[in-house]
């Protein structure tokens, strides 16, 4: 080997060693951050009426939303030791640790996981891309035009966000290889991006669409005897929580991640196979059973499980064992029960209560007008939303509603859905589960999704909010 090759081979494994250790350091760095905040919160007073536990909880809380939001630890291991911090202090009992962990959502997202995989595997999901999206490939504009259009309409037939993941994700994956965007590429990680956060936040304005509207509505109900029904729900938040965000999804996606026109494959179109014939009839059973949970009774969850326990069934799945007991799968579900879990350690501690009285106070709402009521709620929810997921976000904001609403003449069921309005302003996947496992299923880094999710959480702030608060003032729902 020659000298000039060696020191040129000498200086690219030392420019590589740089980088490591620049990379290390700052991740040791953002650790210490995040523990100095949980201890500096921690050793805060309690008010008197507050258990000293929950600054305990908001401790712990802030510094897992650093780690989940910076990515200096990965998401599953900062999950673990959020777990095992709350035990140990005693900030959360052991009852209610496990309390995401036996939720049924976490059984849609395994569910969803298999099916996605047995979609993928079967090749279910590139005919399916072949044959429904074929019209819409003359631009990448125009495909990312169909994802959201197509994610949207199955909103109203598969209430489940988890449910709805499983089936689009793999679909969407297969679309972006048969038209010549491998993983990785910007073409790839625009359609993943609009197919998940896009779908999310779209369908927030569809009210059996995400569970999170149920949550708002029902909780909303609970503490003030505030009801709304299908209908108008759909005509509050269609036009503007629907419609604009779906073109601003469409508009930043295609900005951001530029790419060129789809290849078009002219060969034949797949066939639809043995395997993908037994993965379209589990699919088509899964749907039709989540469509008319009202009838039967059977909870999303348990649809999905056994959906997916079909696809591991000799003769008739496509999976095998293996396939559910990858670690890769049981981390991702510690995760996600961890982010259900963290609401429920907020409210036993006192820190709901705690963080309610403290927006209530936060708000300035001593004599505004109802506008200002409704503006201010949808801004501290959205604060909220980053740094207690948007699970833990909901049931304080409501409870704040209430009393900002009494301060300012607002009426209570606008106060209620304007929860909904803040939760349109999504900076970060760990924000929500279905989130967080749609872009894994999607292969889209968290720092590539936070990246997207904070350009779009500000144009959201400058357009979507505005725009749907005059909106409601036009038809007089908010005085």
């Amino acid at each position: 080997m020659s000298s000039g090759l060696q020191q040129k081979l000498a200086g690219q494994l030392r420019s590589a060693g740089q980088k490591l250790a620049g990379v290390a350091q700052w991740r040791l760095l953002t650790v210490a951050a995040a523990a100095v905040l949980a201890v500096s919160i921690a050793l805060l007073p309690a008010p008197a009426d507050v258990p000293a536990k929950a600054m305990t909880a908001l401790g712990l809380t802030a510094a897992t939303v650093l780690l989940w939001a910076t990515v200096a630890v990965p998401q599953p291991y900062t999950a673990i030791a959020f777990l095992i911090a709350i035990l140990v202090t005693g900030a959360g009992s052991p009852s209610t640790i496990a309390s995401g962990f036996g939720s049924s959502t976490l059984l849609l997202v395994f569910g969803g996981l298999l099916i996605g995989l047995a979609a993928e595997r079967s090749g279910f999901g590139r005919f399916i891309a072949q044959r429904f999206f074929g019209r819409f490939r003359s631009s990448y504009g125009q495909l990312a035009l169909g994802v959201i259009v197509g994610t949207t309409i199955l909103s109203f037939f598969v209430p489940a966000n988890m449910g709805r993941l499983a089936i689009t994700v793999p679909v969407i994956m297969a679309l972006a290889t048969g038209v010549g965007y491998p993983r990785g590429s910007p073409g790839q990680i625009g359609l993943v991006l609009i197919g998940v956060v896009g779908n999310f936040t779209v369908a927030l304005a569809i009210l059996p669409a995400n569970l999170l509207n149920i949550m708002v509505v029902g909780t909303g109900e609970a503490l003030y005897g505030v009801r709304i029904s299908y209908l108008e729900y759909l005509i509050l938040c269609a036009p503007v929580l629907g419609l604009v965000k779906a073109v601003l999804v469409w508009w930043t996606v295609t900005r951001m991640y530029p790419a060129p026109a789809p290849a078009i494959d002219a060969g034949a179109t797949a066939a639809l196979g043995p395997d993908a014939r037994r993965v379209a009839a589990i699919l088509a059973v899964t749907i039709a059973l989540w469509s008319t949970d009202m009838i039967h009774g059977v909870r999303p969850g348990l649809v999905a499980m056994l959906a997916g326990a079909a696809c591991l069934l000799p003769g008739i799945g496509v999976l095998k064992l293996a396939d559910a007991l990858d670690a890769r799968k049981v981390l991702i579900l510690v995760w996600v029960g961890t982010v259900l879990t963290l609401s429920a350690v907020l409210t036993e501690s006192g820190a709901s209560r705690l963080l309610s009285g403290l927006l209530t106070s936060l708000a300035g709402a001593s004599d505004q007008p109802p506008i200002y009521g409704h503006l201010a709620i949808t801004a501290l929810t959205a604060a909220l939303t980053s740094v207690a997921t948007i699970g833990g976000a909901v049931p304080v904001m409501v409870a704040a509603a209430g009393d900002i609403a009494a301060t300012t003449g607002l009426p209570l069921l606008p106060a209620v859905l304007s929860v909904t309005s803040g939760m349109s302003v999504l900076a970060f996947p760990f924000v929500a589960a279905p989130l967080a496992v749609g872009l894994t299923m999607g292969h889209v880094s968290a720092a590539e999704a936070t990246r997207f999710m904070v350009r779009l959480a500000g144009l959201t702030v400058l357009i979507v909010v505005p725009l749907n608060a005059l909106w409601w003032r036009v038809l007089g729902f908010v005085p």
